[in-house]
């Protein structure tokens, strides 16, 4: 059986779309995946678990239009903009450069 996590984003639009899983499953997938593999990685490096389950949560809530990859979890790059989040580009110096 081929896990959450190894599923195409598609993929899991689909099972979460036709209710076969919800947005929570997919997320608690990848939280244990990185908690398996990011300490040989450290790809991720700013733990944002807590804001994915309640996005995920709220996803999974979610009535009306839903876009085509609604529920799916996604990560940000440090270089990205996050309201709330400083946007370092990897740099211990940018540590608090916050964005408006």
């Amino acid at each position: 059986m081929t896990e959450l996590w190894q599923r195409s984003a598609t993929e899991l639009a689909g099972l979460i779309a036709s209710g076969d899983t919800s947005s929570s499953d997919v997320v608690d997938a990848h939280l244990r995946r990185i908690d398996e593999v990011n300490g040989r990685l450290n790809a991720i490096t700013v733990d944002l678990a807590s804001e994915a389950r309640v996005a995920a949560n709220a996803a999974d809530g979610a009535t009306g239009e839903r876009g085509p990859l609604h529920g799916v979890p996604f990560t940000i790059k440090e270089n990205v903009d996050q309201l709330g989040h400083a946007t370092t580009n990897g740099l211990t110096a940018l540590a608090d450069a916050m964005p408006t």
